[in-house]
């Protein structure tokens, strides 16, 4: 059985290597672990150049592009509790409204997000309707 590729860093696009920026954003694409390509503006003011000139993302920019990852990325049968987390975040959801929306108590989503117990495949059902609602319906992810 051949090996997976690693997973390709995101990268920036043409408009944006070459410095342009505008107010609103800064043109950017990355690849998802699905194979997709995700075209995306990033904020103009989580996006900074490093000492060569490349772009490089602030703190705020990583987690902008974490979430629009996560909810982008298709929900396997066993989630990871980083991308729960961030689903959850992406979501604009505390653990206790997420909790009620999967019909689980707020300790279990803490649980599921530190990795001290894994989501049922009731749950995780539950879980995948709701991103896929989400991404149906849209959502304004705080930038």
């Amino acid at each position: 059985m051949p090996s997976a590729a690693p997973a390709r860093q995101p990268r920036a696009t043409r408009h944006a290597r070459r410095g342009g920026t505008s107010s609103r954003g800064v043109p950017y694409t990355m690849r998802l672990p699905d194979g997709r390509t995700l075209f995306v503006e990033v904020p103009a003011r989580t996006v900074v150049r490093d000492r060569s000139g490349e772009l490089a993302f602030t703190p705020e920019g990583v987690k902008f592009l974490d979430r629009l990852r996560a909810l982008a990325s298709e929900i396997g049968t066993r989630p990871s509790p980083a991308l729960i987390a961030t689903l959850r975040h992406a979501l604009g959801l505390t653990q206790e409204q997420l909790g009620k929306r999967l019909r689980v108590h707020k300790l279990t989503v803490s649980r599921w997000e530190c990795g001290t117990l894994h989501p049922s495949a009731e749950a995780v059902d539950r879980l995948r309707a709701l991103a896929d609602a989400a991404r149906r319906s849209g959502v304004v992810l705080p930038a």
